[in-house]
C-alpha cells in the first residue's frame, strides 16, 4: 500500500474551520431561499392548472336543451378560449369554433389521435409562425396552449370535445417570477456570504482565544520541566558517581529505570514545546544551502550502537557529496525520527536501510526497515499527534506518539512530501521527497 502526505504551507486549522463554516452557513440559506421558490413555483402552478381546468370543464360540460353549447369564438374571446372542437372517433369534425379560424388546420394537428377515455388535459406549445392566406398575412407569437378533452356520446356515436385556452399570460407570470428568484437568489449568496463570513469569525474567536490558551499553556508547562527533569537527571549521575562502589545491584537497577524514563520524559517534553511553538509559528527554521551526505553519515552512526542491541544490520546507500537547502539541525530531528521508529518497529535480526535520492528537480530521503509493517488503515493516521499503531506495544518500547507529528511540521516547513509504501509483516519505506 502506498500513501502520500502531500506537500504544501502548513494549513491554518482555525481559517480552514471558519471557510468550512461560512461555506455551510451560506449553503443553509440558499438552500431555504431555493426550497421557498421552489414550493412559491410549485403552488403558482397548481393554482393556475385548477383554474384553467375548472374553467376548460365547465366550457367543455355546458349543454343547452341536451345539446353542446358551442361558443362563438370568432367574435369573442373574453373567455380567452383559442379553440373549441367537437369531432367523432373517426376524426371527422362536428363543431368547431376558432378565435382564429385560419389556424384551424393547425389546431386540429395538435390533437390528432388523440382520443382520451375520460377528461384529460395537455399543454402544447405553438411557436411563433407567420402563414400566407391570399392577400392575408397571419402571424402568430410563441403561445403556451392548455388544451383539455372531454368524451361525449351522440346519436351518431361517441365523440370527443376537445377546447384550449391560452395561458401564455401565466407562463410569462411564471419566467418574470423565476428571473425575479434568480436575482433575488443572487442578491442573497452576496449577502449570505458576508453574513455568514461574519458569524463564522464571531464563532472562531472563544475557540481561538481557548486553544491559544491552551497553546501558551502546553508551551510553558514543558519549558519548565525541562529543568527539574535536567536536575533529577543530573542528581542520579551524581549519585551514580558518588556511590557507585556501595550501591547494591538492585539499587543500580532503579537508578537506571529511573534515568530511562526521566530521558522519555525530557524527549517527550521537547517534542511536546517544539509542536506549541509549531502552532504558534514561533519555530525558526534556519534555512541553508549544506553537503547533506556527511552529515547523513554521522546521523546513521549515532544509531549503531541501538541497531547492535537488536542485531539489526543497518546500512546507507549514499552519494558522495549532495549539496541540498534547508535546516541541518531539523533534518537531523527528521532522520532521527525516522530511524528510531524504523529499528524500534524492526524485529531482531532484521535490517534498516537509509538512502539518498538525488534528482534534477528533487531529493529523497530514504528510510527503508524490514519492521512489523503499517495496516492500510493505520497509515492515513500515523502523522496525527499522540496516535499510535500498536498502543501497547508503544507504550512498552516508550512512544508517546509524537515523533511523526514533529516530522511531518519538518517537512512542510521544508515545503516537501512522504511517501509511505507498507504492507503488514513487510516493512516499511518512508521517501521523503525535498524541492531542489
Amino acid at each position: 500500500m502506498k500513501w502520500t502526505l502531500k506537500k504544501g504551507k502548513k494549513r491554518d486549522l482555525f481559517q480552514y474551520t471558519q471557510r468550512k463554516l461560512t461555506v455551510t452557513y451560506t449553503w443553509l440559506i440558499i438552500l431555504f431561499l431555493a426550497l421557498f421558490s421552489i414550493i412559491v413555483s410549485l403552488f403558482f402552478i397548481f393554482m393556475a392548472y385548477r383554474e384553467q381546468s375548472n374553467s376548460l370543464s365547465s366550457t367543455m360540460y355546458a349543454t343547452q336543451d341536451g345539446r353542446v353549447v358551442v361558443p362563438d369564438l370568432e367574435n369573442s374571446r373574453s373567455d380567452e378560449l383559442y379553440f373549441f372542437y367537437v369531432l367523432d372517433n373517426r376524426g371527422q369534425v362536428l363543431a368547431q369554433s376558432d378565435a382564429i379560424p385560419q389556424l384551424s388546420e393547425r389546431n386540429l394537428a395538435e390533437i390528432e389521435n388523440w382520443q382520451p377515455d375520460g377528461d384529460s388535459f395537455r399543454l402544447r406549445w405553438q411557436p411563433e409562425q407567420q402563414q400566407r392566406y391570399g392577400d392575408l398575412i397571419i402571424r402568430t407569437d410563441d403561445r403556451l396552449l392548455f388544451v383539455g378533452a372531454h368524451p361525449i356520446m351522440t346519436t351518431n356515436g361517441p365523440a370527443t370535445i376537445f377546447a384550449a385556452k391560452d395561458i401564455t399570460f401565466y407562463w410569462d407570470i411564471l419566467r418574470n417570477l423565476l428571473i425575479v428568484f434568480i436575482i433575488i437568489l443572487i442578491i442573497f449568496i452576496i449577502a449570505a456570504v458576508k453574513l455568514s463570513s461574519s458569524m463564522s469569525k464571531k464563532a472562531m474567536i472563544p475557540i481561538q482565544r481557548t486553544f491559544g490558551q491552551q497553546q501558551q499553556f502546553l508551551a510553558d508547562a514543558s519549558h519548565e520541566l525541562r529543568t527539574p527533569l535536567s536536575i533529577m537527571n543530573t542528581s542520579l549521575d551524581v549519585i551514580e558517581l558518588e556511590n557507585g562502589d556501595t550501591i547494591t545491584p538492585y539499587s543500580k537497577e532503579v537508578v537506571s529505570d529511573m534515568k530511562e524514563e526521566i530521558d522519555r520524559m525530557s524527549r517527550m517534553v521537547q517534542h511536546l514545546l517544539m509542536l506549541a511553538r509549531s502552532d504558534a509559528g514561533s519555530v525558526e527554521f534556519e534555512m541553508g544551502a549544506f553537503d547533506i551526505a556527511p552529515k547523513l553519515r554521522q546521523w546513521v552512526l549515532a544509531f549503531e550502537g541501538v541497531a547492535q542491541k537488536k542485531a539489526i544490520t543497518l546500512r546507507t546507500m549514499l552519494p558522495d557529496t549532495l549539496t541540498v537547502k534547508g535546516d541541518p539541525e531539523r533534518l537531523k530531528q527528521l532522520v532521527y525520527i525516522l530511524l528510531d521508529n524504523a529499528i524500534k518497529y524492526t524485529p531482531e535480526g532484521g535490517k534498516v536501510d537509509v538512502g539518498l535520492d538525488p534528482n534534477p528537480k528533487q531529493w529523497r530521503i530514504i528510510v527503508r526497515d524490514s519492521g512489523i509493517g503499517i495496516a492500510e488503515a493505520d497509515q492515513p493516521r500515523i502523522f496525527d499527534r499522540f496516535y499510535r499503531v500498536e498502543k501497547h506495544r508503544s507504550r512498552e518500547e516508550g512512544s508517546a506518539g509524537l515523533g511523526l507529528a514533529i516530522a511531518k511540521q519538518i517537512v512542510i516547513a521544508h515545503r516537501g512530501s512522504v511517501v509511505l509504501e507498507s504492507s503488514p509483516g513487510k516493512g516499511s519505506t518512508f521517501s521523503v521527497e525535498f524541492p531542489v
